[in-house]
């Protein structure tokens, strides 16, 4: 398992833990775009061969996850890992989680005007999960440093919000 997928699964490991009513935000969120549901997107296609080489993925690591409500692949690159995946937990039922300890970061952003929040589980803080509002789903993009990149550190959050940009647009929207 890559270090990014471990990061990962450690973080859909954890239990969710909202519980009463759904909302569909923040009250005071009316700048903050409906989106259409995601449930169904392929995240294992959702960025052509061309924009993964791009991004330094060799496409013959591709992996396969199903495991613990996220579906999608991970691949193995240079200088990254990268893990694209739909989650069963809502970007809402994670931000409810922010003080959980299990994360070493937590902040609320947004992804091209759609909710979002950026965390880590590794100690060191060099993985990033950069996740999306997809309606009923979030939507995760994880990346670390691979294991063979011996370069200077990368802003795996900067790099996680960087392919969640190129991503986001491909998203359903409201109404679609």
């Amino acid at each position: 398992m890559t270090r990014g997928r471990a990061a990962l699964a450690a973080l859909l490991a954890i239990p969710g833990l909202l519980v009463g009513s759904c909302s569909s935000g923040p009250s005071g969120s009316s700048a903050v775009p409906q989106v259409g549901d995601a449930s169904k997107v392929d995240m294992c296609t959702i960025l052509s061969d061309a924009d993964l080489r791009r991004l330094g993925i060799s496409l013959n690591s591709s992996e396969p996850v199903n495991e613990l409500g996220a579906i999608g692949c991970q691949w193995v690159g240079n200088p990254i890992t990268l893990s694209l995946e739909r989650n069963a937990d809502t970007v809402a039922k994670y931000a409810t989680r922010r003080n959980d300890p299990r994360f070493t970061s937590f902040r609320e952003n947004t992804v091209n005007g759609r909710a979002g929040i950026q965390l880590s589980v590794e100690q060191d803080r060099t993985d990033c999960v950069q996740l999306m509002d997809g309606g009923p789903v979030s939507l995760a993009v994880a990346v670390a440093p691979s294991g063979r990149y011996e370069g200077p550190p990368i802003d795996t959050c900067g790099e996680a919000l960087r392919i969640a940009q190129m991503i986001e647009p491909r998203l359903p929207k409201a109404g679609t």
